[in-house]
């Protein structure tokens, strides 16, 4: 699997997870929760990243970075 996006939450990183797989393509949703294991003031939840097969890669770049 290959990285498409990182995000600072997860409703965006889910919405557009749906919108890929509304089209068709496989993808993840993984998130980095050190900062939920130590805490501290102001940390965020740490990385959110959406990941996709490679052979969809580049079809899911185009959905996702020319929708808007």
């Amino acid at each position: 699997m290959k990285l498409l996006n990182q995000y600072s939450n997860e409703a965006e990183a889910y919405i557009d997870k749906g919108f890929l797989e509304s089209n068709g393509i496989r993808c993840e949703v993984i998130s980095n929760a050190m900062s939920d294991i130590f805490p501290a003031p102001g940390a965020g939840v740490g990385s959110i990243d959406l990941y996709v097969e490679d052979n969809d890669y580049q079809k899911a770049e185009e959905l996702l970075f020319h929708k808007k």
